[in-house]
């Protein structure tokens, strides 16, 4: 009996606080909540209409180990934490929705631009995927919506403060979420859409149509099979700049997990396809990839061969420079620092007369750090200062941040390398935090 009595109490004190929230807002957290938390608030909800509340919620809370800390908090959470559960889930995705988005209607524009030329029946097709993907459609509603969804942190700090106005961000936050719902089924158009079309081109005999539509596809699942599909259609198409754009993707991937044979392979795919089509500088680019990855590896004689290739292809003072800079990375990579210091030094005398400024920050870079190895400290500090404002100049994330690690590590103290750390406030949090981390590993705090 006093156990029953117990489940009682403690189904009251639950129903006391459900029956505190503003009206509405139940509703909304049912809408986005997933798995248990959806299947729990459904069960919720149905209790409160029962004949006796009391005694279903008592039967729902006794199947719960302990009373669930959403439902055992103050009013308000219950509908608050659902909520903002599902909205931030969303709200991390859009940066690449939105990129996606972008890289989907720009295939798609030309891709219907060969259509207009080529084969007129691919036309509409393209037309009825290139509606969904324009800024006055289903993206843009999406985006709305979740800019509005973006607000979930101060409806829940409201319900929690019981503020006046809660009602009304409540249904605020509900018409957004059915505005998701609204825009989903023709966003959900858009997969079937390029593969009907790609299928199209492909029976026509249209490379280069299906090569842009394999893109696109790859681009909106981001998938690594698919993305080795569309490098494979951008080869047979010869079309190398859709071709870089999956091997991008495939290299990264394949830098990630360690793969560098993949990585390897792939750059060979394109500088072969660059050699065909009469593209230097991406063949320069290519060849520089292999030969970067054979150094990590410590095959020096595959390495060196491809640094000689790559200066067979520097017949312009642009490629030369990047020749110079290829050749001392690898030396560097394959433990020659002196090798390295010259064919550096060679950069950093030709790409500011060419005005190189790209290549004269990573060779700045790689030679700061050796000088520093070698103990040149006032070479060193010159160097990675110039690269450091070369990354921030050219709005180059990778080169500011190792430029500003390669600092830290050489720093005379710490007060000198907290300064470096406060010049690169702009960073990103993560690469910040890792440069504060780095700080402290090199200059830890005294007691």
């Amino acid at each position: 009996m006093a156990a029953a009595e117990s489940e009682r109490e403690r189904a009251r004190r639950v129903l006391t606080a459900l029956r505190a929230l503003p009206e509405g807002v139940l509703d909304a957290a049912l809408g986005p909540a997933v798995d248990d938390n959806a299947q729990l608030l459904a069960r919720v909800h149905a209790a409160l209409r029962a004949d006796d509340p009391e005694a279903a919620l008592a039967a729902v809370l006794r199947e719960i180990s302990a009373i669930s800390p959403v439902l055992d908090t103050p009013a308000g959470l219950v509908a608050g934490e659902a909520i903002a559960r599902a909205g931030m889930g969303v709200e991390r995705a859009l940066p690449e929705i939105d990129r996606g988005q972008r890289e989907l209607a720009a295939v798609g524009e030309r891709v219907l631009v060969d259509a207009l030329a080529t084969d007129p029946t691919l036309v509409p097709i393209v037309e009825d995927a290139l509606a969904l993907l324009g800024n006055d459609g289903p993206f843009a509603a999406l985006r709305a919506a979740v800019s509005t969804l973006g607000g979930i942190a101060e409806v829940f700090a409201a319900i929690q403060n019981s503020e006046y106005d809660v009602a009304a961000r409540v249904a605020k936050l509900r018409a957004e979420r059915d505005a998701i719902a609204r825009v989903a089924p023709a966003l959900a158009k858009v997969p079937a859409l390029l593969h009907g079309a790609m299928e199209h081109a492909r029976l026509r005999g249209d490379a280069a149509s299906t090569a842009r539509l394999a893109i696109a596809s790859a681009a909106l699942h981001d998938n690594l099979d698919d993305w080795r599909d569309a490098l494979a259609h951008a080869i047979g198409a010869q079309l190398l700049p859709e071709a870089q754009r999956a091997a991008t993707r495939i290299q990264a991937a394949a830098l990630a997990s360690g793969r560098l044979d993949d990585l390897a392979a792939t750059a060979a795919q394109v500088g072969e396809l660059a050699a065909r089509v009469g593209d230097r500088d991406a063949e320069l680019a290519a060849v520089g990839d292999r030969a970067l990855v054979a150094a990590q590896l410590g095959l020096s004689g595959d390495a060196r061969a491809l640094v000689e290739h790559a200066r067979s292809l520097g017949d312009s003072p642009a490629r030369e420079v990047r020749a110079y800079l290829l050749a001392g990375q690898v030396a560097e990579r394959l433990g020659d620092d002196s090798a390295a210091r010259i064919a550096l030094r060679k950069v950093m005398e030709h790409a500011r007369a060419a005005a190189l400024e790209h290549e004269l920050g990573w060779a700045a870079l790689h030679l700061g750090r050796l000088e520093a190895k070698a103990g040149q400290m006032f070479r060193a500090h010159q160097d990675l200062e110039l690269a450091q404002q070369i990354g921030r100049t050219l709005d180059d994330p990778s080169l500011l941040a190792l430029a500003a690690a390669a600092r830290i590590e050489a720093a005379a103290d710490r007060s000198a390398a907290e300064a470096v750390l406060a010049q690169v406030e702009a960073v990103a949090p993560a690469v910040r935090a890792e440069l504060r981390a780095r700080l402290e590993t090199r200059w830890p705090a005294r007691a």
